[in-house]
C-alpha cells in the first residue's frame, strides 16, 4: 500500500511541475513508459484478509437469511395446522353442548324417571308445602 501511495504522490508532483515548468512533461511521459512495480506479498495480505473476511461474513449472512425463512415457513405451517385443529375442537365443543342440553332436557329426565325408576308426578293432595318458621 505504501509503495502505491508513494508512486501516486510522485505522479501528482510531476503533473503539478509539468503545469509550472515547460520541460517537466517529458519526465511524466518517461514515468508512464516505465514498467509498474508490483506490490509485494506483505502489502497484499491485509487487503486480501479483509476481503476474505467480508466474503465469509456475506456468506454467513446469506445462510442465516435462508435459515430464518425456512424456520418462518415451518412455524407458519405449524400455526395453520394448530389453527385448523382449534377450529375442529370448537365445532366438537358446540356439538357436545348441544348433546348435553338434549340429554338434560326436562321432558327427557321426566320420561326416564317414569320408565326406569317408576316415578310419578304426585297428585295435588299428595303435595305438602313446608315452611321454615324459625324466624
Amino acid at each position: 500500500m505504501k509503495v502505491f501511495r508513494q508512486r501516486l504522490e510522485r505522479v501528482k508532483a510531476l503533473f503539478i511541475r509539468s503545469a509550472q515548468e515547460p520541460g517537466a512533461s517529458d519526465k511524466v511521459t518517461a514515468l508512464r513508459a516505465a514498467p509498474e512495480q508490483l506490490l509485494g506479498v506483505a502489502e497484499l495480505i491485509k487487503p486480501a484478509g479483509v476481503l476474505a473476511i467480508m466474503i465469509a461474513l456475506a456468506l454467513v449472512s446469506a445462510l442465516l437469511v435462508i435459515y430464518s425463512a425456512y424456520e418462518y415457513r415451518n412455524l407458519f405451517n405449524r400455526h395453520q395446522i394448530l389453527s385448523s385443529q382449534g377450529d375442529e375442537l370448537q365445532v366438537e365443543w358446540g356439538q357436545l353442548l348441544l348433546e348435553e342440553s338434549a340429554w338434560s332436557a326436562n321432558n327427557r329426565v321426566e320420561t326416564q324417571a317414569e320408565k326406569k325408576l317408576d316415578m310419578r308426578i304426585p297428585e295435588a293432595e299428595g303435595i305438602e308445602i313446608v315452611r321454615n318458621e324459625s324466624r
